[in-house]
């Protein structure tokens, strides 16, 4: 993994956007590597004017240096889950930045490297809308692999409220299944076009 990197989650009030960072980073400081020996997280949070249904953001940065700055200004990965959030973070981007959208939540038009995940669909499926967010994190962690499955379990198993592990877990297993897909539609677009362009 890089030396530093930066994640930030963003969508609306009630949608697990602070959980889904927490996780995170709870996985890279204590689960990932030797017991969290080699990387330190940072995890800031804000909200919208109204605590439920208002844009939210959770931050996280990730570094092996214990001085590094803990803000996320621009970030490394963006995973949106409204439209809300996506029009109010989008432009605090950079040209790198790789960008998660939840699919059939959100119209985006952008030239970044984008993955669309049908998190919120899924979490439906389930009769479990609830979950979406484990979903997309399941996605995100299957893509950018920046981190084991088994951390995340572990944070998981961790912080999920009583009565709600099992239901996490397997969301988190559903987002990297999806993950998986999406990555695999990828390659043969992506091979497609190159076949396109040498026969032309």
């Amino acid at each position: 993994m890089d030396k530093n990197i930066s994640i930030r989650f963003a969508g609306k009030g009630g949608q697990g956007i602070i959980f889904s960072g927490v996780v995170l980073a709870r996985a890279f400081s204590l689960h990932e590597s030797g017991k969290g020996g080699d990387y330190h997280a940072y995890q800031t949070q804000s909200y919208g004017p109204e605590a439920r249904g208002g844009a939210s953001k959770c931050d996280v940065k990730i570094s092996t240096d214990e001085n590094s700055y803990p803000f996320v200004e621009i970030p490394d990965h963006l995973i949106v889950m409204s439209q809300e959030a996506m029009d109010r973070y989008i432009i605090s981007t950079k040209k790198n930045t790789v960008l998660y959208i939840d699919k059939g939540q959100i119209n985006a038009e952008t030239e970044m490297e984008t993955y669309h995940i049908p998190a919120t669909e899924k979490a439906e499926e389930m009769g479990a809308k609830i979950v979406a967010n484990v979903i997309m994190l399941g996605a995100f962690v299957e893509i950018s692999k920046i981190i084991s499955k088994a951390a995340i379990h572990e944070a998981i198993h961790d912080i999920s409220p009583r009565g709600t592990k099992e239901l996490n877990r397997k969301a988190f297993r559903v987002g990297n299944i999806l993950g998986r897909h999406v990555l695999l539609e990828k390659d043969t677009d992506d091979l497609a076009r190159t076949e396109g362009i040498s026969s032309a």
